[in-house]
């Protein structure tokens, strides 16, 4: 007999008494078979249930998330009239960051002229709900505000959320050419016998005034600011009339609004606030190379200045994942083909200064208390 016949003789009775209960012959076999087709039954409706959840799960993880921005309008101020330098910029850059940014939200610009673009900012400042759908650009004219402490503001600036700078702000001084102010030297003559150009601000916090006092100080010239202009159309308007004998403009805006007097020799540049001669105006002399020894402070404060001018801003409280598309967005719109031309063609010089880079360099600004000495010194000069 082989060695494994017992075992199969053994496995043969089990399986005949199994057999038997199967069929009816033992009651506890049939109690167990009720039993297992009870569990079965159960596993089978705990599957079937599984497997209809997991067809409604599966597809809800697969849709990508609807994006915050999407459908939405981003209301952009501009701290200026209608068809001035500012305006122009804000609305160039509307046209082009809603390209950019996730879910391709409509970017409404919305004037807010006054105080030098104060108005603006203090509205953006204290928005009550700062959810990323509100913006404005920011002047230095803010800049000036807090350094003279002026009553009007209702903001911090070092709280603003930056979203970046793109467009160069740098400053031509010029006249109309039919004043007798044409020149430095004639300036300076003209000052000797009590006249002096009259030249037109929004405001003494403006940029509009701190360059022309910026090269007041540095050039031993004295010039008369009349301020209280709502916005650049109304100064060229005044010049035009002759109420006026000039200005300090952004040399992008200057460019993007009244090119033509540049061509034709309506108006005389004198200095520009660049530490380089611009491309754009190469005639003209910057104010580094004319500056003499002992001007490294003013114009260390005139660069600090300029690098907030044109910049665009959010309210603090803005959620972080909005603030990074946003700032991401708006570095991504400085290198496009598109928006480079357009800035071009309009004689606007682009260049990038990321949100982050701004939020750090005002707040070293504002601790520095020498440069802020000067700010209140020269915004405070009549």
């Amino acid at each position: 007999m082989p060695a494994n016949a017992g075992i199969q003789v053994q496995t043969e009775l089990r399986a005949q008494r199994l057999d038997s209960r199967v069929r009816g012959n033992d009651g506890k076999g049939r109690a167990m078979i009720k039993k297992a087709k009870l569990w079965n039954s159960i596993r089978l409706t705990f599957v079937i249930c599984f497997l209809s959840n997991l067809m409604w799960i599966v597809p809800l993880r697969a849709q990508p998330a609807k994006n915050f921005f999407e459908g939405k309008t981003i209301t952009l101020f501009a701290g200026s009239s209608p068809g001035g330098g500012t305006d122009q910029t804000v609305r160039l850059i509307a046209r082009h960051l809603e390209r950019y940014i996730p879910g391709k939200p409509t970017i409404l610009v919305v004037n807010k002229p006054g105080a030098g673009g104060l108005i603006a900012v203090n509205e953006l400042y204290n928005l009550r709900k700062p959810d990323g759908l509100t913006m404005s650009n920011i002047n230095t004219g803010a800049l000036f505000a807090v350094a003279g402490g002026n009553d009007a503001i209702k903001f911090e600036l070092q709280k603003f959320i930056y979203i970046g700078q793109a467009l160069d702000e740098a400053q031509t001084v010029y006249v109309r050419a039919a004043t007798p102010y044409t020149s430095l030297e004639l300036i300076k003559k003209a000052n000797k016998e009590g006249k002096q150009p009259r030249m037109g601000a929004q405001s003494l916090d403006h940029t509009s005034n701190f360059v022309v006092k910026v090269v007041e100080q540095i050039l031993g010239l004295d010039f008369r600011v009349i301020p209280g202009y709502p916005g650049t159309p109304e100064i060229l308007l005044d010049i035009e009339r002759g109420a006026l004998d000039g200005r300090a403009q952004g040399t992008g805006s200057l460019m993007a609004t009244k090119r033509e007097w540049l061509k034709s020799g309506y108006i005389k540049p004198l200095v520009t606030s660049r530490k380089t001669r611009d491309a754009r105006v190469p005639g003209v002399p910057s104010i580094a190379e004319l500056a003499p020894v002992g001007s490294k402070g003013l114009l260390n404060a005139l660069a600090a200045a300029q690098n907030i001018g044109r910049s665009i801003a959010l309210p603090p409280g803005v959620p972080s994942d909005r603030v990074k598309e946003l700032r991401d967005a708006f570095a991504a719109m400085t290198k496009d083909e598109q928006f480079l031309k357009e800035a071009n063609k309009i004689g606007l010089e682009v260049g990038l200064i990321r949100g982050e880079d701004l939020n750090r360099d005002i707040e070293t600004t504002l601790r520095d208390k020498r440069m802020m000495d000067l700010y209140r010194m020269i915004a405070s000069a009549k």
